[in-house]
């Protein structure tokens, strides 16, 4: 949409004069001409309003321009130069757009309710949201619709990193593999397709990733590292197009580290994961830290992995402040520190990451960097299990026993 703004220039011309007495002041006062004009510049413009900064976004969007209010919400939703993250209030811009019934915010809003993200999760809400933006034009809604349906049988995010593939499926001919896909599957990789066809970037990268991950698809690693490129190769201004972008690269990264669609190049996932780092994207971040760490074809460097795990938590990035937490416990590039290893883990426990709720549930059990208690262990332990992490059950079974033995 082209915004017409209207344009006040003050134009002011001023007249130092300095005297030594008050009477010449004031002739001086009296004798000065008010040149002050006023200029309207009408009809001017806006073809592209990421060029806009927050304040000239604001005045817009309480003029009522809808595009403005969702301009707004992308530079609050990821943040932005001088813009401080805030998803309340970039809700709010969304909703304030939708009402006005722009698509964009509608779409926008629909992955809030998607995500759990400021809201209480409401997937019905963001179905509804997303077929509401789909009606009404927006080719991205087809990405939140799918993933919609993804959510709804249970397939989290966290499996875009967790590296769990069905090894039956690599086994299976490629028509054994068509005949067992399900309809639902199908219907989620048709939308993944019709928003990629369409040019959009998140489609681009969510195609890529059900050929990775066999969803509504064979698995095709090559396919998967040709839509992952894509997105990759973006040049985008868009907020919501670059941060897809950089989930791309990371993609890319972890199919050069496993040799999947491409020979196996340490070198050449770093390269991807340090774009997206540079770029603000936290797991890029996170997984050069993982680089560093474990020596993947680097030397080990704890030092410089902490740097990039520190540089991911900036972001609340739960796994890496759960590595934190591990490398303060261990004394990897720091001297051993039981008391930060629990702070650490606390930050990823409370967002839910089940590893340093486990890691959490260790630490009180014994008694490392706080008071031993069993029963907050034995608390921590029962939300992992609650959230199917595997050994959690044994831990709670464990120390249930602890608990009836010191009765």
């Amino acid at each position: 949409m082209k915004r017409n703004i209207r344009l006040f220039l003050v134009l002011c011309m001023c007249s130092l004069a300095f005297t030594s007495c008050g009477k010449q002041e004031e002739e001086v006062a009296e004798d000065v001409v008010d040149t002050t004009e006023q200029v309207a510049l009408d009809d001017v413009e806006v073809e592209d309003y990421t060029v806009l900064k927050y304040n000239e976004l604001e005045v817009l969007a309480y003029e009522g321009d809808t595009d403005a209010m969702v301009m707004l919400g992308r530079m609050l939703e990821y943040g932005a130069d001088d813009v401080k993250q805030s998803f309340t209030e970039a809700i709010s811009w969304y909703q304030m757009a939708s009402d006005s019934g722009n698509i964009d915010g509608t779409c926008a809003l629909g992955y809030f309710y998607l995500t759990g993200t400021g809201v209480e999760k409401d997937l019905e809400k963001a179905s509804e949201l997303f077929d509401t933006a789909i009606e009404g034009g927006s080719v991205n809604a087809y990405v939140g619709k799918a993933r919609t349906l993804l959510m709804e049988r249970d397939i989290s995010e966290d499996s875009e990193v967790a590296d769990v593939i069905d090894d039956s499926k690599k086994d299976s001919t490629e028509s054994d593999e068509e005949d067992s896909i399900s309809e639902e599957d199908k219907a989620i990789y048709d939308l993944f397709y019709k928003a990629q066809i369409a040019g959009d970037v998140d489609g681009a990268y969510y195609l890529g990733y059900a050929y990775e991950n066999g969803i509504g698809t064979p698995v095709d690693y090559k396919k998967a590292y040709d839509y992952y490129s894509r997105a990759s190769k973006n040049n985008s201004t868009d907020l919501a197009d670059q941060y897809s972008k950089n989930k791309a690269n990371v993609a890319i990264g972890l199919l050069y580290i496993k040799g999947n669609g491409v020979e196996q190049d340490s070198a050449q996932a770093i390269e991807y994961f340090e774009a997206a780092s540079e770029a603000g994207y936290a797991k890029g971040s996170y997984y050069l830290g993982q680089i560093y760490e474990n020596g993947v074809g680097v030397d080990k460097d704890y030092e410089k992995a902490m740097e990039y795990y520190l540089l991911a938590a900036d972001s609340d990035y739960a796994p890496a402040l759960n590595q934190i937490g591990y490398m303060y416990y261990n004394g990897y590039g720091v001297d051993v520190d039981f008391a930060s290893a629990v702070y650490y883990q606390k930050l990823a426990a409370l967002q839910g990451y089940a590893i340093a709720q486990v890691n959490l549930g260790f630490l009180y059990e014994n008694g490392y960097g706080v008071e031993r208690n069993l029963e907050t262990a034995l608390s921590y332990y029962e939300m992992a299990a609650d959230s199917g992490y595997e050994g959690a059950m044994e831990a709670v079974v464990r120390v249930r026993a602890q608990i009836n033995e010191e009765m």
